[in-house]
């Protein structure tokens, strides 16, 4: 396994609708990446969730921890991925926040 990759993402919204944003968000990326999920699994409980994904054959393992002003996502990749670390990391970055950003206009950005 390559290190974990670690990402805090800060908010406003409070515990209970980033969690709401979230769950849409990862309803969304189902979708946009369905060619490459195999299985998408998330289990929440209370504020916490954890994510199991195949993809190209390979699982990753997620931890996904919602707090009142900010998210914490730890992922697990296997060495297959590994190479691609930058870049996950990057893309959670992005995705994450524009998860927490949706129905708000771009003024309050």
């Amino acid at each position: 396994m390559a290190r974990p990759i670690v990402v805090k993402i800060s908010h406003d919204l409070g515990a209970s609708e980033a969690q709401a944003r979230i769950n849409a968000g990862l309803d969304k990326a189902r979708a946009d990446f369905s060619a490459i999920f195999s299985s998408v699994n998330v289990a929440w409980k209370a504020n916490h969730a954890d994510i199991d994904v195949t993809a190209v054959r390979q699982n990753v393992r997620a931890e996904l921890d919602v707090f009142d002003d900010f998210v914490r996502i730890e992922v697990q990749l296997p060495w297959y991925f590994a190479p691609l670390q930058n870049k996950i990391s990057e893309i959670l970055e992005k995705r994450g926040a524009d998860t927490l950003r949706i129905g708000r206009s771009r003024t309050q950005v």
